[in-house]
């Protein structure tokens, strides 16, 4: 059978989805752009640079692999319940925030639906419409990044299911304020709040889950916990919504190491949030330094990254400059962000690397 036949059978909307632009490993940027720098300084990832506590590495031989995860979770949903001060009916755990975005599309979306989210903001959103079938209606952000509620209005119609905002929004770094939040409720549309980053930016909506039923709140673990490598996370919402979402989610879907890595970090929340500012600290101090280069703008941050434009440089030529010295960034081909990287907060050293090279780089174009 030819691969050509195999195309007929496909669902059609798979034939032109596009691919989610993930983030590549360290081997296939070393590979790809032939680099021989000694020293690697990975700042594309907003991963935490100080990894989990230390409890969770001492107990990783200790969690039995030979059996089933609880498909309920409930150990972690009572652990989450007492760090987020809602109810275990009101959460369900995760394999990763990713996988909460995909359950609402199946829940809510159908081929020829619309659904908005605010660009310049997280790719996911569009990626899933579109293997959902469903149109994705970008309402572009104003230059500070905020949003534009006239805009919004007109692009509503009785096809949108789906409203998605990330806050702090990546890759920009900005809050959305309570004012956002309650125009985008009144819309009488499923609205979802990515508050992956919420550690660092220390606001949150997820209160309101229990006063408005069309409001959902997913975070992560991997942020400020330290854990993407074990993808984990978990979503806020009303008890009826929670009730099908977990009815819906694969039955094993969080690993048994992921789901005990979780419980143990939650054990350790002050000594995660002593790491999640000293992060903070580190990304006003490089906010500091790269105010010191004139070609360079930085946005302001609640996250633990940075956006920054370069208007009088190459970006390619700094990127591969960078690249050749062994930092990674993370570029964007997305509208708006033509002149723009995103570098993550590292540890203080790596941080002052990056510094340096991008001094150096600059200079030498």
């Amino acid at each position: 059978m030819n691969y050509s036949d195999i195309e007929k059978l496909m669902n059609p909307v798979i034939k032109g989805f596009k691919i989610y632009d993930a983030m590549p490993s360290n081997e296939s940027l070393i590979k790809k752009h032939s680099i021989d720098s000694e020293k690697i300084v990975k700042l594309n990832g907003n991963e935490n640079p100080f990894g989990p506590v230390p409890e969770v590495i001492d107990n990783l031989t200790n969690i039995p692999i030979n059996t089933y995860p609880d498909p309920e979770l409930i150990r972690s949903r009572e652990s989450l319940s007492e760090y987020t001060g809602l109810n275990i009916d009101n959460i369900v755990v995760s394999s990763g925030s990713d996988e909460l975005i995909d359950i609402f599309f199946r829940i809510f979306v159908t081929p020829g639906d619309e659904v908005l989210d605010f660009t310049p903001t997280f790719g996911m959103y569009a990626v899933r419409a579109g293997l959902a079938g469903a149109k994705i209606v970008p309402v572009p952000r104003n230059n500070e990044f905020e949003l534009d509620y006239k805009a919004i209005s007109s692009n509503v119609s009785d096809k949108t299911k789906i409203i998605f905002l990330a806050s702090p929004n990546n890759p920009t770094g900005n809050e959305s304020t309570l004012e956002d939040i309650e125009f985008l409720l009144s819309l009488n549309k499923i609205l979802v709040v990515d508050e992956a980053y919420f550690e660092f930016a220390k606001s949150t909506y997820a209160h309101l889950v229990e006063k408005y039923n069309n409001l959902v709140v997913i975070r992560s673990m991997s942020k400020w916990a330290g854990l993407a490598g074990l993808r984990v996370g978990y979503g806020l919402m009303s008890k009826d919504l929670a009730k099908l979402v977990m009815g819906v989610k694969n039955p094993y879907n969080v690993s048994t190491v992921a789901e005990e890595s979780l419980i143990t970090s939650l054990k350790y929340v002050d000594k995660l949030m002593h790491k999640v500012d000293e992060i903070i600290d580190e990304r006003e101090k490089l906010i500091k330094s790269l105010g010191q280069i004139k070609s360079v703008k930085v946005y302001p941050s609640k996250a633990n990254f940075l956006l920054c434009k370069l208007d009088n440089h190459n970006l390619q030529f700094v990127n591969n400059g960078l690249l050749s010295e062994g930092v990674f960034v993370r570029l964007f081909a997305t509208k708006g962000l033509e002149k723009c990287f995103r570098v993550s907060i590292g540890s203080p050293d790596d941080n002052q690397y990056f510094y340096t090279k991008l001094q150096k780089v600059l200079k030498s174009e």
